[in-house]
């Protein structure tokens, strides 16, 4: 997503995260105008100094992706269990673990999208928006041509939740807490568009299928169409395609829309969307 932003004119990308050396290996692949921050999206203070760098540096921002993720228990098994006791003890088993999962996976996505909010709205401030939270959100008028943004671009300041389709998914491919914590996302990503209209400041969610990542490293090299219709994992420029869209100007009209990528597998999957 950071390579697809850049290459397609982003002025300055910021990339979050725990392991500040994956960071710098990932923005030094990429190139061009991104800046890796050590930050836990777990702990209050951490993002809170993220965002202090990034309002010292830049003053605003256009977009935040909420995209950090983790797996969280694994209740695959309980697919296969012969007896009830069986089906029991999978369920049972990483019980600790449940709260870890959400802290990262929906908790961080609320607590991060908050952090942000006044670099979001300087960021419409910036594009020329009049927005007063009085549910009267007043057009850009024409100081947009006074703060280099071309005069047509119509877009407002954006949160984009990357879920994922275990959200959505009955069966269980991860685990309970994985696809309880991502529908936790997606909704949060919903109810955000709602509070955040009179703002100005846009909402909206990608629910990604199987791509390639450390998360899914140990999955199948190939799929069956039985199991994803395109027969394959997800690649660079099916995500570019999906992020470019919500953030670029053919997307300046959608607000609280979920955005699913999966090449068809919450189509043969037991699911509901």
């Amino acid at each position: 997503m950071s390579a697809a932003l850049i290459q397609s004119g982003a002025a300055k990308v910021y990339t979050l995260g725990r392991r500040l050396d994956v960071l710098q290996e990932a923005a030094s692949k990429v190139g061009g105008p991104i800046t890796p921050i050590e930050c836990d999206v777990t702990d209050q203070a951490s993002v809170a100094a993220a965002v202090a760098q990034v309002e010292r540096e830049t003053g605003y921002i256009d977009l935040l992706i909420n995209n950090a993720g983790v797996l969280g228990p694994d209740h695959k098994p309980a697919n296969q269990a012969g007896s009830i006791e069986e089906l029991q003890s999978v369920l049972l088993g990483g019980y600790e673990k449940w709260a870890p999962t959400f802290a990262v996976n929906s908790t961080a996505v609320a607590g991060v999208a908050a952090a942000f909010l006044v670099l979001l709205d300087k960021g419409n401030k910036r594009r020329g928006w009049k927005v007063d939270g009085t549910k009267n959100v007043q057009s850009i008028d024409e100081t947009v041509t006074k703060n280099g943004v071309e005069e047509d671009d119509k877009r407002s300041s954006q949160i984009i939740t990357v879920a994922s389709i275990a959200g959505f998914n009955r069966f269980v491919t991860a685990g309970l807490a994985y696809g309880a914590s991502k529908a936790a996302a997606i909704h949060l990503g919903k109810s955000l568009a709602n509070l955040l209209a009179p703002w100005g400041i846009r909402s909206n969610v990608i629910n990604p299928g199987v791509y390639p990542s450390d998360m899914t490293a140990g999955s199948k090299e190939a799929y069956d169409t039985k199991e994803i219709p395109a027969g394959r994992k997800g690649e660079y420029q099916d995500i570019a395609g999906a992020i470019l869209y919500l953030s670029g100007k053919a997307g300046a009209y959608v607000n609280g829309n979920v955005l699913i990528t999966d090449g068809g597998r919450l189509s043969v999957m037991p699911a509901m969307y």
